[in-house]
């Protein structure tokens, strides 16, 4: 193996482990003295190498933008009170390369942290490579509340909220071309979080059985391939439900047809929710009371089936993720990070 091989699989060990492995070949910026000039200020990467940002002291990265490489993997560790409270990371040139963010070793390490996947699908890409985005949420509490996360528009998205309230009030959009795999593990993990996926490729989301962990969620699911296949999966229990009398509202053009749900619960007061469905989602029903389905059983969420439902691979490549309306080429995130007032 070549040197450039043997990193690519050590940086592979990020996806299972905690902590993250760098080369010398590629450009590293080390944030860990206090009296380093991380904080409010703009970190460019290299364009044609990997990058390795590390924040590992309280505040240390606060307030930032970290500009990802064009060729090369980003990967960035923050691993102190705050160390990238408030960071942007902007990967949206990003033609080859992967995204990996690691938070842990304390509190709200990555709290108000904003993501700005690649914009390059599969055919502006030569190398047919996509570009991964993980965001791993390990610390003691509140890691990753939050976030605003834009995945990669080529690419799978792997987010795993470990920690107490890692998750919370985040919101996470998945890849157009790609699967969004959320993993709520932690007490309070996902509580009040959305997760927009109606454009990607397959949902799958997972844990939702620690205390409070996916309570009044709010979940965007992909349509179906066909009747048979459907590309939403949602796993949980009694703390998949309702908070404040909510409940989950899913999102699901083909109402119950799109959506396939793996639960060990109770079915008790907590089972509250409704299903949104339609083209424009302009029908909707409560949960039934004893199973995933509506409580009226005529309900048109229970039966829907929109015969031109988009496959995955017909929704639009690229969403605008600055703004709600169709992504142009004009828009781009901040051009400079905002030097706020530090935080007392």
């Amino acid at each position: 193996f070549n040197l450039t091989q043997i990193c690519a699989m050590l940086l592979s060990l990020f996806v299972s482990s905690s902590f993250l492995v760098y080369c010398t070949i590629g450009y590293s910026y080390d944030c860990s003295d206090t009296n380093s000039i991380c904080k409010n200020t703009n970190i460019d990467c290299l364009s044609n190498q990997d990058c390795f940002v590390s924040c590992s002291n309280d505040r240390i990265c606060q307030n930032s933008l970290i500009s990802c490489p064009i060729n090369g993997n980003c990967n960035i560790e923050c691993r102190g009170y705050k160390s990238c409270d408030n960071l942007i990371v902007n990967a949206t040139a990003s033609i080859s390369g992967n995204v990996n963010i690691l938070c842990q070793d304390a509190s709200q390490e990555c709290q108000s942290l904003t993501i700005y996947g690649s914009v390059y699908d599969t055919n502006t890409n030569t190398n047919n490579q996509q570009n991964d985005l993980t965001l791993k949420c390990n610390g003691d509490l509140a890691s990753c509340s939050k976030t605003n996360i834009k995945c990669p528009a080529n690419g799978d998205c792997l987010i795993q909220c470990q920690a107490e309230e890692s998750c919370k009030n985040s919101t996470i959009t998945g890849p157009p071309n790609g699967d969004l795999i959320v993993q709520c593990t932690g007490r309070l993990s996902c509580i009040k979080s959305k997760i927009r996926a109606e454009n990607s490729d397959e949902l799958d989301l997972s844990g939702c059985s620690r205390s409070d962990s996916c309570l009044d969620l709010t979940i965007h699911c992909p349509p179906f391939t066909n009747l048979s296949n459907p590309n939403c999966f949602i796993q949980g229990n009694d703390n998949l439900g309702s908070y404040s009398g909510q409940g989950v509202n899913i999102y699901a053009m083909n109402g119950w047809q799109d959506v396939e749900v793996s639960y060990s619960g109770s079915y008790g007061l907590r089972h509250q929710g409704t299903m949104h469905c339609g083209s424009g989602y302009n029908s909707q029903c409560s949960f039934a009371s004893s199973e995933w389905s509506c409580i009226d059983e005529d309900a048109f969420c229970n039966t829907v089936w929109t015969p031109d439902t988009p496959s995955p691979t017909d929704a639009p490549i690229i969403r605008d993720i600055y703004n709600n309306d169709n992504y142009d080429n004009n828009d781009a995130p901040p051009a400079d990070a905002d030097a706020n007032d530090d935080d007392q």
